[in-house]
């Protein structure tokens, strides 16, 4: 998984796209991560939405700059 795939989920999970499949989520969060995904996994298991919507979307927006600039 990319950086973009991981985004592109996250924008399904919280409804902006859809197609998020049912266990999306609960794999990404329950499985360790690639080393370049890892921190935004342990981030994301620590917040569900709505509560967790801001960090959700700060994390999206993290990834599309960090996928632009590799």
């Amino acid at each position: 998984m990319s950086r973009s795939d991981l985004a592109d989920m996250l924008e399904r999970f919280i409804g902006d796209r859809p197609g998020l499949t049912d266990w999306e989520w609960d794999d990404f969060v329950s499985t360790r991560a690639e080393p370049e995904l890892e921190s935004y996994r342990q981030r994301l298991a620590q917040v569900y939405p709505p509560d967790g919507l801001p960090v959700i979307r700060q994390i999206i927006r993290e990834l599309r700059t960090n996928a632009q600039n590799q």
